[in-house]
């Protein structure tokens, strides 16, 4: 059996850029909209922020809900 094949890296919603020693920005694409969700010093946590954010952005758009209650954690 074949593995499959790997996505190029245009078409995975995860964008972690390198833009100097130790900095690295974050870009999501998700439903079509591309959001820009800032600086990190490693890349590891570049990609675990862009999986939780697109965990949130999945559970919003099944959910419904575009924001948390207030007075909630």
């Amino acid at each position: 059996m074949k593995p499959a094949p790997v996505p190029p890296a245009a078409s995975s919603p995860i964008v972690v850029d390198e833009t100097g020693p130790q900095s690295f920005t974050l870009t999501v694409t998700f439903d079509g909209q591309r959001f820009e969700c800032g600086r990190y010093i490693s890349r590891a946590a570049a990609m675990q922020a862009g999986r939780l954010f697109l965990q949130r952005k999945e559970g919003e758009a099944a959910n419904g809900r575009t924001k948390r209650k207030p007075g909630r954690t």
